[in-house]
């Protein structure tokens, strides 16, 4: 499984308003790609929890990127910040510090690519069986 050639690169600004713009581009693709159903919330949650720490940890440009192989949909997320992610004490009062943790509950695969200029951090979602796509009924 190859994911050399991304479907979808988005590149984000470090503000916090990025998350909602991530979350819209998933769910735009998530319909191109056919893609429905509880799978495309874990998506845009996932999705958002990274681009989220990103922003708050990379301190620079983030880069979205989407993929699919067959049934197997990859979303990654990149900055320029080198450190690894690491999943926080959870605090039940804290508003921050879970989303690893929710990426390693709900992702069927994740990890971390690094490069000199970066990191990009992934993780994969099962869609299940073929997408159904979404089509126009003719009478």
């Amino acid at each position: 499984m190859s994911f050399e050639d991304w479907s979808r690169v988005t590149t984000l600004a470090p503000e916090p308003t990025s998350s909602r713009a991530a979350r819209h581009v998933v769910a735009d693709w998530c319909i191109e790609q056919g893609i429905i159903g509880d799978v495309v919330d874990t998506l845009l949650l996932l999705t958002a929890e990274l681009v989220t720490n990103a922003v708050l940890h990379g301190r620079s440009e983030v880069v979205l990127r989407l993929g699919r192989v067959g049934s197997r949909v990859r979303v990654g997320v990149g900055d320029e910040n080198t450190r690894l992610p690491h999943r926080g004490d959870l605090d039940p009062d804290a508003l921050t510090g879970r989303g690893m943790t929710l990426v390693e509950a709900l992702a069927d695969r994740h990890g971390v690519d690094l490069s000199p200029l970066g990191k990009t951090v992934w993780f994969d979602v099962l869609t299940g069986l073929a997408p159904v796509r979404a089509g126009r009924a003719t009478a």
